[in-house]
């Protein structure tokens, strides 16, 4: 069982994933693999991942610096196919994987699309968040039947943490 959020920018994907961990945890201990995107604060524009395991929050990573313009980057292939793949490939022992955000960005990066696609063929849990848009190599993803997508929209975000908690701790149990 894998679980996808799409969404609009800024409707609370990220914000669902951590409620969601934030609840799962509460209940049972959990070890997690994967990474999260962080967004630069105040001057700082650039876009990075983070493992995801607890106290390894140190590995940031910068994946795409600003350009010129709003919503303009540069992206650092080279950084998703080494520490990203990296961060994926230490996620083998993990109860939950968690893929916070796949983009656009990863289109040309054939060594980590084939890693996140490598982890959604296998057991392991997956907690993600697909870019809304067309993003040909998401189709892949979608396609799978272990995958199921959720829409987070202002009228859901705030029932969706419960309700998708009760589903992974479910799938984690079930490992």
């Amino acid at each position: 069982m894998h679980i996808f959020l799409q969404g609009i920018k800024g409707v609370g994907k990220s914000t669902v994933i951590r409620k969601t961990l934030d609840i799962i945890t509460s209940r049972t201990p959990l070890l997690l693999g994967g990474f999260f995107t962080w967004k630069g604060r105040k001057d700082d524009l650039n876009l990075y991942i983070h493992s995801a395991r607890r106290g390894n929050e140190s590995d940031l990573f910068c994946v795409a610096m600003a350009g010129e313009g709003k919503g303009k980057y540069k992206c650092g292939i080279q950084v998703f196919e080494r520490e990203g793949v990296r961060l994926l490939d230490q996620s083998r022992d993990a109860d939950l994987i968690i893929m916070d955000e796949l983009g656009y960005m990863e289109s040309n990066a054939p060594g980590f699309r084939q890693a996140v696609l490598n982890i959604i063929n296998g057991s392991i849990p997956v907690f993600g968040v697909l870019r809304l848009g067309d993003v040909p190599w998401h189709d892949e993803i979608k396609r799978n039947p272990h995958v199921t997508i959720y829409d987070v929209n202002e009228e859901n975000r705030d029932n969706l943490p419960r309700e998708l908690a009760d589903i992974l701790q479910s799938a984690i149990r079930n490992l």
